[in-house]
C-alpha cells in the first residue's frame, strides 16, 4: 500500500488533522523523480542539464533537499487519493507538516484542511408556503392561441392615404440630436418597428400616430431614466423621422390548415385540449417551483450557521471568471458592462458576494437535509430502472440511446442518476410536509430558473447553456432550487 491512514481527528473551525504515512518503496520512486526534475533544471558547471549525476545533485543541493522535493512530490500524488478514500471534502489549501523522512524509512506526515462544516438544520417540516393554482382558464388558451396565431402572421402595406395607428408596423428612417451633437444609437435607416411595442422611446413611438406615408416629423422628448446609458437620462432630445412604409398585421385564420403547424391535430378543439394539457403542466411545475424557492428561503432565514470564507471566495472567483468569458464572448468590457446596468465595480463585488453566500449556503442545507433524511429518500431499484427508461426514451436517434445506456451503466453514470432521484424524493418530502396556503389569486410568475449551486457544478455548467444567452447581472436572480438533477 502507497500510503496508510493512521488517524483523522476533527479541529477547530470546521478544519480536519489527517496523520499519514508514505511507503518508502513509494517515497523513493517520487525521489527518483525529484532527481530528474533538479537535473533538467539545475545550472552546474561542467554538466548539461538532464544528464547531471545524482552524486553531483546531492554535493551542490544536499540530500535532504532531494528528499524534501521527493516528500512534496508524493504527497501531491496522493493527496487527490487521500481526499477520497479518507471522505473529506476540503474547501482550501491543506497545510502540510513533515514529521519524519529518510531515506531508508516512510514519510511520516501530517495534513491540515478545512472542509465543508456540517451545519445543524433549523425546522424544515410544516413550513408555510404558498400555492399557485393549477386550474387551466379558457381565456390562458385562447391568449396561448393568439400569440402563435401573431407569430405566424404576415405584414401587408396599408391603403395609400390611410394614417399610422397603435399596432402598425412602419418603416422609418430617424436622426436624433442632443444640443445639436450625436449620441449612441441616436440615428437608423430603414428601422422596422412596432408602434406601441415600446421598442423605442414610448414619446417616439406615439408622435408616429397619425402620419402618413412619406411624411416627415420634428419632434422634442425628454430621454426616459431607465435608458441603458446612464448619462443621457433625462436629457432633451430632438428626432428628425421620415415614415418610409406602413404595415399591418394580418392573422392567420384559426382553422385545420394552421394548427397543422404544430402536429397532427384534426381538430381545433383537439389542438385546444392540448395547449390545456400544456398550461396544466407548466402550472404544476410553477406551482412546484414556488413552493421549493419558499421553503428553501425559510430555510436559509432561519439557519444560525456563516458560510465559509474560502467557500465564498471559491465561488467570488467561478462568477468572475463565467462573466469575463460571457463579456468576451459579446466582445464587451468589463467597464461598459457595469455602465449599462449602472453599477459601480463596488456594488457588483457586494452583489456577487452576497449571491454567493446564498448559494453555499443552500448547498450545506440541501447537503444535511440529504444526510438527515437518507434513509426516506434513497431509491429503490424500480424507480432507479423506471428513470433509467425514461430518460433514455426521450432521445430518438438510436446512437444517442446507446452512448447514454453505457454511461448509466457505468458506476458513476448508475451514481448520478441516484443522485438526480434522491434530489427529487427531498423535495417531495419537503412539499409533503409543508403547510400550503393556497393563493386566492393567480398571479403572474415570473421567477427565473437557475440551478441550485455546488462545488463541482462548475463543469456540469457548461454543457447546458441555452443558444438565446443573456448577460447575467449580480443580484438580479435569485436561485430556484427545483433543478433537482444538479448532481
Amino acid at each position: 500500500m502507497s500510503y496508510k491512514l493512521k488517524s483523522l481527528k476533527k479541529v477547530d473551525n470546521n478544519k480536519v488533522l489527517l496523520d499519514l504515512e508514505i511507503a518508502n518503496n513509494h517515497l523513493m520512486k517520487s525521489m527518483n523523480t525529484a532527481y530528474k526534475d533538479i537535473s533538467e533544471k539545475a545550472k552546474i558547471p561542467g554538466f548539461r542539464k538532464g544528464k547531471i549525476p545524482y552524486n553531483i545533485i546531492d554535493i551542490n543541493f544536499g540530500q535532504d533537499y532531494v528528499l524534501n522535493e521527493a516528500a512534496t512530490l508524493s504527497i501531491s500524488e496522493l493527496y487527490p487519493r487521500i481526499v477520497d478514500e479518507s471522505k473529506i471534502k476540503p474547501i482550501d489549501y491543506p497545510q502540510v507538516k513533515i514529521n519524519s523522512i529518510g531515506k531508508d524509512k516512510p514519510l511520516n506526515f501530517e495534513i491540515t484542511v478545512e472542509v465543508e462544516p456540517e451545519v445543524g438544520l433549523p425546522k424544515y417540516k410544516g413550513i408555510e408556503v404558498t400555492g399557485i393554482s393549477e386550474a387551466v382558464y379558457d381565456e390562458e388558451i385562447e391568449s396561448q392561441i393568439e400569440k402563435l396565431r401573431s407569430n405566424y402572421a404576415t405584414l401587408e402595406p396599408v391603403e395609400e392615404k390611410r394614417a399610422a395607428e397603435q399596432g402598425d408596423f412602419v418603416i422609418v428612417d430617424f436622426e436624433g440630436k442632443i444640443d445639436g451633437n450625436d449620441f449612441e444609437g441616436n440615428s437608423a435607416q430603414d428601422y422596422t418597428l412596432e408602434i406601441g411595442s415600446k421598442t423605442l422611446f414610448e414619446e417616439f413611438e406615439k408622435a408616429l400616430v397619425g402620419m402618413k406615408k412619406g411624411a416627415h416629423k420634428e419632434i422634442s422628448l425628454t430621454l426616459p431614466e431607465n435608458i441603458s446609458n446612464s448619462d443621457l437620462s433625462g436629457k432633451k432630445a430632438q428626432f428628425s423621422i421620415d415614415l418610409k412604409e406602413i404595415k399591418r398585421k394580418i392573422l392567420p385564420e384559426l382553422n385545420e390548415d394552421f394548427i397543422s403547424n404544430f402536429g397532427e391535430y384534426k381538430t381545433v378543439d383537439e389542438f385546444k385540449d392540448f395547449l390545456a394539457e400544456r398550461i396544466s403542466d407548466q402550472k404544476k411545475k410553477a406551482r412546484r417551483d414556488r413552493i421549493i424557492s419558499e421553503i428553501m428561503d425559510n430555510l436559509v432565514a432561519n439557519s444560525k450557521f456563516e458560510a465559509p470564507e474560502p467557500m465564498i471566495k471559491n465561488r467570488i472567483s467561478r462568477y468572475n471568471e463565467d462573466l469575463e468569458k460571457e463579456l468576451s464572448s459579446h466582445k464587451i468590457s468589463r467597464e461598459d458592462y457595469l455602465k449599462t446596468y449602472n453599477i459601480t465595480e463596488q456594488q457588483f463585488a457586494e452583489n456577487i458576494r452576497q449571491s454567493a453566500i446564498r448559494e453555499i449556503k443552500e448547498y450545506l442545507l440541501i447537503t444535511a437535509l440529504d444526510k438527515a433524511e437518507a434513509s426516506n429518500i434513497e431509491p429503490p431499484e424500480e424507480q432507479v430502472l423506471e428513470e433509467y427508461e425514461k430518460v433514455i426514451s426521450a432521445y430518438q436517434k438510436e446512437e444517442e440511446k446507446k452512448r447514454l445506456k453505457e454511461y448509466f451503466d457505468s458506476q458513476n453514470g448508475r451514481q448520478e442518476l441516484k443522485n438526480g432521484i434522491r434530489r427529487r424524493n427531498l423535495f417531495d418530502l419537503l412539499i409533503k410536509s409543508a403547510k400550503i396556503k393556497e393563493e386566492e389569486k393567480p398571479k403572474s410568475d415570473k421567477s427565473v430558473k437557475r440551478k441550485l449551486w455546488t462545488p463541482a457544478e462548475a463543469s456540469q455548467s457548461q454543457q447546458d447553456q441555452s443558444s438565446e444567452k443573456k448577460l447575467w447581472v449580480p443580484g438580479s436572480v435569485n436561485s430556484t432550487e427545483s433543478e433537482e438533477k444538479n448532481e
